[in-house]
């Protein structure tokens, strides 16, 4: 058991639930983006009131194969006003997924508890820096600038090397993220370019998740093209695609549960919880 933004996680704790609350327009995912403070203040009491732990911000797509890089200054603008937003409507903790140090820095001073790298602290040389200066919790994900393997070893190796340089930064609490949709052939700006199939690699770390480390495990499949792939349908089609991808990553160990369908996903991780085998995590 680890405590991630104060919320105990993992161990023989429930399945956790972190909602998702999108202040880029950009997002693969349209109808999870709320950009005005109404909206993100209803977005977000709704997570809440569905029964999440976290709410997850952000401010610029990570979808490895779109262009959606925006200045930091617009990126910080908007996580800030989502930040806030959160805080206002809930008193839930609040994460914030970027891999800009200046974006963390702001947020971590507005308050957010949590900060969400998709590449595990090693793109922007600030970022140790601030979990230095202010010890959040962090979320690592599975990242490499070149070329990586497609397994659970492969992001096992990967993870590892996160791990150790947030540990020697001094982090809170830590959880690791496999990186499901973000191993492509194309890499782009925030992904790990891949030789072999991307969609089979992400069925493949789902499988492998109790093998990741001694961390909690925090698992973002929610409407990804990898359920796509799978059922031939944009992400507006793929929620029942979704929760059954989640449930299995609870089962295959999972702690974590990254959603932009928190009620759904919520009662799927607690049904697949009674069927993780005893004494086990993963299979």
């Amino acid at each position: 058991m680890e405590r991630i933004g104060g919320v105990a996680v993992g161990g023989r704790c429930p399945v956790r639930i972190m909602g998702v609350l999108n202040a880029s327009p950009e997002s693969f995912y349209r109808a999870s983006v709320s950009t005005a403070g109404r909206a993100m203040r209803d977005a977000a009491g709704a997570m809440e009131a569905e029964g999440a732990d976290f709410v997850d911000v952000g401010g610029m797509s990570s979808a490895p194969y779109l262009r959606t890089a925006v200045p930091a200054r617009t990126e910080e603008r908007r996580v800030l006003a989502a930040v806030r937003a959160a805080q206002d409507a809930t008193n839930l903790p609040v994460s914030v997924d970027t891999c800009r140090a200046s974006v963390a820095r702001a947020a971590r001073a507005q308050g957010a508890e949590v900060l969400n790298d998709v590449t595990g602290l090693k793109r922007d040389p600030g970022m140790p820096g601030v979990v230095s200066e202010f010890s959040p919790s962090v979320v690592l994900c599975a990242h490499h600038p070149g070329p990586a393997g497609p397994g659970p070893a492969a992001a096992r190796a990967l993870l590892r090397r996160s791990v150790r340089i947030a540990e020697a930064a001094g982090a809170s609490g830590i959880a690791l993220d496999p990186a499901v949709g973000f191993f492509r052939r194309e890499g782009g700006m925030l992904g790990t370019r891949i030789r072999s199939g991307w969609a089979e690699r992400d069925l493949s770390v789902i499988r492998g998740l109790g093998s990741l480390g001694g961390h909690p495990v925090l698992v973002s499949v929610s409407r990804k093209s990898f359920l796509g792939a799978v059922l031939g349908r944009g992400p507006e089609g793929l929620l029942a695609g979704s929760l059954a991808a989640e449930a299995a990553a609870v089962i295959y160990g999972a702690d974590v549960i990254r959603t932009h369908d928190v009620a759904a996903s919520r009662d799927a991780a607690a049904v697949a919880l009674r069927l993780r085998p005893r004494g086990r995590k993963g299979l």
